[in-house]
């Protein structure tokens, strides 16, 4: 039977516009990352889920609510965000600003004392394989989570067992994500775009 995973990240929030290390920090969407929202819900076929859930930060939250009306939603800080801990707020203003920090950090060299990679994929495979066996144990073939561009990028990496450094050139613009199908052993499988 196998089971079908749609990860989905946040709209377009404040601190993305700021190249911000929000990470647990509570930013809120764009009225651009809104819009934005409301129209991929009409051009993007997200596949219909028995269950949804969602980090507790308002971006994801009010992303669900834009993509997914009327579902019922299991809210989870399993999938929070980097945590960025005395990082939070710190501006990249420049692409080589961002580039640099996570060129160390990907290699678990933390310029403070921020959840390293290998900290993000050790607490992302076990959330991400709880609201499966959640999912399952209420009958369900499929689940949805709404959440965040590092911890879906980590978990993609872990789950497939990815050089470390593809967690840079995934790819995961605002509103959009991957499908992950397990199959019955509930191993990962594939994961294509959405």
């Amino acid at each position: 039977m196998g089971f079908s995973l749609c990860l989905v990240r946040h709209g377009e929030s404040e601190a993305n516009v700021r190249h911000m290390l929000s990470g647990w920090m509570d930013v809120d969407l764009t009225d651009n990352g809104r819009k934005e929202l409301l129209r991929l819900r009409e051009t993007i076929e997200y596949p219909e889920s028995g269950i949804y859930f969602s980090s507790p930060l308002r971006r994801c939250l009010e992303t669900a609510h834009i993509l997914f009306p009327d579902k019922p939603l299991i809210v989870s800080d399993d999938f929070k965000e980097i945590n960025f801990r005395s990082l939070e707020g710190r501006i990249l203003p420049t692409k080589e600003d961002i580039d640099g920090y996570f060129s160390g950090w990907i290699e678990d060299r933390p310029v403070c004392d921020e959840e390293t990679l290998s900290d993000v994929m050790e607490r992302a495979v076990p959330a991400v394989m709880k609201a499966v066996r959640t999912a399952m144990e209420k009958g369900h073939d499929s689940a949805t989570i709404v959440m965040h561009s590092g911890i879906m990028r980590a978990a993609i990496v872990a789950l497939f067992s990815l050089d470390r450094h593809s967690f840079s050139q995934i790819s995961v613009p605002n509103g959009r994500g991957f499908i992950i199908q397990f199959d019955d052993a509930m191993s990962p499988v594939s994961y294509s775009s959405v």
